[in-house]
């Protein structure tokens, strides 16, 4: 731990340079960014109040939109969780590239309050006794099942509810720490937060595991009750930190290109191993992917294969390929380069690319059941997207603004300004 107090001794006697950078960190930020977190709040309410409406008009339209409204909402949460997990492992590992980019991935995994509300939709449903998304809520379904009645011990009703508020609570918890702490360090500059921040990261690492597992298990893969796969929720884990770092790289992206971080602070160096970081996962989710498939698919088992036999049929066989290759091949090929890496544009293009796909990802776990045989997209779909997305935008926003946008006084801040790329 002696590096830290090494590394602040450098920092703060970089000479005029350094404190030329640090007007520019602790400048206001952009009214047009702040402006921007109204309209698409109220843009994103208006959307979700839509695709709720046009449930009305359509046949089992209600069913449908729950479904899309949780595909929505996994999405969403996946981005904060995949940020959540970028902040502890940066402390986990002492990370020191990485300060200037961290501020940014707290202020994404600082959107739990937002995501606990939008929640609600979810588990009021479960707690009045709806079975619209989850069929193990229905006692008679469960009787006449005989897993259903082996797994009725965990699958019910006050237990679902009992996990949900823990799990949320726990995230909510961890990146109201780190990012407490971290503005705590602006003010005070005391390198003994770091200390405590590292300290604390590799509990806070188990209690993510568990509860990204918990709530995957719970929210997704009970939608098809009599199914269980032991790596379920590492394949959603995976695709959260694609999706949560690409969401890192355009909130920077946009950050630099409103002149609210220096292009000094976050360098191309700097979005360079996100990018780095970014292919990885890519490749990560496709090998969860291919030994999930794998396994299940060797064995052979009625029980295991009835969830990916829907989505090898009809519609859903063309998502399952738009998968592997918009998800997996294409990007990876895409990203392989040293020069995409470094390249802001082509950079961006992969990071909205792959948050797509993403979304797509979450659609195949959640949709089969509401939209057989998958006939296209429906407007509740791209309402309840849209909805999500810009309530989840306007968060991170006013995140944004309301604390400088990189670590003022971290003791590792002058790593991170002279970081390269070897």
């Amino acid at each position: 731990m002696d590096n830290i107090n090494s590394t602040e001794t450098a920092s703060a006697g970089q000479g005029s340079n350094a404190g030329h950078e640090t007007v520019s960190v602790v400048a206001a930020p952009p009214q047009a960014i702040k402006a921007w977190v109204s309209r698409l709040g109220i843009a994103g309410v208006v959307c979700l109040a839509a695709g709720f409406g046009l449930a009305f008009l359509q046949p089992q339209g209600r069913g449908y939109f729950f479904h899309a409204y949780l595909t929505q909402f996994v999405w969403i949460l996946s981005i904060a969780l995949g940020a959540l997990f970028f902040v502890i492992l940066q402390h986990a590992t002492r990370a020191g590239w990485s300060v200037t980019v961290r501020r940014s991935a707290e202020a994404l995994a600082g959107t739990f309050p937002l995501l606990i509300l939008l929640f609600l939709p979810i588990g009021l449903p479960v707690l009045l006794g709806s079975d619209a998304l989850y069929p193990w809520i229905n006692r008679q379904t469960v009787m006449e099942d005989e897993l259903l009645r082996h797994k009725a011990i965990y699958l019910n009703v006050p237990f679902f509810t009992v996990r949900a508020i823990l799990c949320l609570a726990a995230w909510w918890m961890l990146a109201r720490f780190y990012r407490k702490m971290s503005l705590l360090q602006d003010a005070t500059g005391d390198p003994d937060l770091t200390r405590t921040m590292e300290r604390w990261s590799g509990p806070a690492l188990l209690l993510y595991a568990l509860t990204v597992t918990v709530a995957a298990v719970d929210w997704l893969m009970s939608l098809t009750p009599q199914w269980f796969s032991t790596i379920y929720g590492l394949y959603y884990f995976s695709g959260a930190i694609v999706g949560g770092t690409a969401g890192l790289i355009l909130l920077l992206l946009l950050l630099r290109g409103t002149g609210q971080i220096d292009t000094h602070l976050v360098t191309v160096e700097h979005l360079h191993d996100l990018g780095k970081l970014l292919f990885g996962f890519v490749v990560f989710w496709g090998y969860i992917a291919f030994s999930q498939y794998m396994l299940i698919w060797y064995a052979n088992i009625p029980e295991e294969t009835q969830y990916y036999v829907p989505r090898q049929t009809a519609g859903w066989v063309g998502v399952s390929i738009a998968l592997i290759l918009g998800h997996l091949f294409v990007p990876m090929l895409g990203l392989m380069s040293r020069a995409a890496k470094r390249n802001t544009f082509t950079l961006a293009f992969w990071s909205i690319w792959l948050l797509v796909f993403h979304w797509l990802d979450m659609y195949w776990m959640v949709m089969p059941k509401a939209n057989p045989g998958f006939l296209g997209f429906n407007g509740i779909d791209v309402l309840t997207a849209a909805g999500g997305l810009l309530v989840f935008s306007a968060t991170v926003l006013d995140r944004v603004a309301a604390a400088p946008p990189v670590p003022l006084r971290d003791p590792r801040l002058a790593e991170a300004l002279h970081f390269e790329n070897t």
